[in-house]
């Protein structure tokens, strides 16, 4: 039987309005199913009291109703995630930090974290680019570049009550500007202190000057100025020779006494060298050497009796950001003690966080070594170095490696 057109035009009506009300009551399947019903029966007595006249909604097309549902609600717009960009490494450090921070960070708070790895002078040169409206909401940076960033106001101030996790850290963890402000916060600390080949040299070194032992001339290595810990090794070597960071010629003349295999850019480059057995002893970072040693290469690492040079890998917030509250969340979770704990026991990094329960593998690896602490860390005086880094390079450049 054909039906009226009017009851057409109002079968067609009431099966919008029946979407529409769906739609905005966000109904799953169920509650789906029990509108219908309902508005059969309503649609039937209607029709039946009109003595057949007016809308009369049949089973058969509440079920087309449904599947028209069905098939807008596959076109509804859904709400898109909550998203932050962080500037991160790369290589293992990378690696790391999606591993123990931001990927249990998106599962627990369903904040999306895309990472943008690069060196630290990188990202320092796009938060100068993009000053004003920043593409990074929260950035990972080196000591020293750290300072600079926040000499440019390119950062803001991390503040206590939007990030209580500060409250458990060590002090050596938080860093302040003039007027007191935290600008950046530590997510582990690491080392450069003696790598040595233990299959070739028996007795382990104990200083850092065991470097210009005559039987290891022309198989040793450390870090240029290229390098994050390239200057700080100067000015700790000029330290304990007389010298300061305002006057490292005392270790300028020690080096070009060093007979060396070569220098190194990167800790890969460095890792490269003992790998090849071009160099037996050289200043190296402690992360490095024990990825040797999980590699069953012979190598030894000691943290020299006038300490080892520390650094961090330090988190920051961008100034500018649009999102600000997400970024504060993601900094907050980075300090927790189960990140903590993950980044130490994977890059043996030493926790900034206090009361980090290791295992016995990551405590021997520590960048202070088994026995030691934070305070067994030479920790670099930034912003001296800062204030004289053209310089030293220059002088390197100009006194040790055009000698080489």
């Amino acid at each position: 039987m054909k039906l009226p057109n009017s009851m057409m035009v109002l079968k067609a009506s009431s099966c919008r309005m029946f979407i529409a009300a769906s739609y905005l009551s966000r109904a799953n399947f169920n509650l789906m199913r029990a509108q219908s019903r309902s508005l059969i029966s309503r649609s039937e007595e209607r029709y039946q009291n009109a003595g057949g006249e007016g809308m009369f909604i049949s089973k058969r097309h509440a079920f087309a109703c449904a599947v028209m549902l069905a098939g807008t609600a596959g076109a509804l717009p859904a709400k898109a995630q909550e998203s932050i960009t962080v500037a991160t490494y790369g290589g293992e450090w990378g690696a790391a930090m999606q591993a123990c921070i931001i990927d249990p960070f998106t599962r627990d708070t369903k904040i999306r974290v895309v990472p943008e790895p690069g060196v630290s002078g990188v990202t320092l040169s796009k938060l100068r680019q993009q000053k004003d409206a920043p593409t990074l909401d929260a950035v990972w940076i080196d000591g020293g570049v750290s300072e600079i960033t926040a000499a440019d106001k390119l950062l803001k101030p991390i503040d206590p009550a939007r990030v209580p996790a500060v409250a458990d850290m060590i002090p050596e963890g938080l860093y302040k500007d003039g007027s007191g402000a935290i600008f950046a916060v530590s997510t582990g600390f690491y080392s450069l202190g003696l790598a040595y080949n233990s299959k070739d040299i028996k007795q382990a070194p104990i200083s850092w000057l065991d470097l210009w032992k005559p039987e290891f001339a022309g198989a040793v290595t450390f870090p240029s100025p290229s390098n994050a810990m390239g200057v700080p090794f100067i000015v700790h070597l000029a330290g304990l020779l007389g010298g300061t960071a305002d006057n490292v010629a005392p270790a300028f003349d020690k080096l070009k006494q060093l007979k060396v295999a070569a220098y190194f850019d990167t800790a890969g480059a460095g890792t490269n060298l003992f790998q090849s057995g071009e160099t037996v002893i050289g200043a190296h970072y402690a992360s490095s050497a024990y990825a040797m040693r999980d590699q069953k290469l012979p190598i030894g690492f000691v943290v020299p009796r006038e300490g080892a040079i520390g650094g961090d890998i330090r988190l920051h917030l961008v100034a500018n950001s649009r999102k600000q509250e997400a970024a504060e969340k993601f900094v907050n979770y980075a300090l927790g003690k189960e990140p903590a704990k993950c980044m130490a026991e994977r890059i043996y990094v030493g926790p900034a966080t206090a009361g980090v329960d290791l295992s016995e593998n990551a405590r021997q690896r520590m960048p202070w070594g088994a026995d030691g602490s934070i305070k067994s860390l030479a920790l670099p005086d930034w912003n001296k170095i800062n204030a004289n880094r053209a310089a030293i390079i220059e002088a390197f450049n100009r006194s040790v490696a055009a000698k080489k």
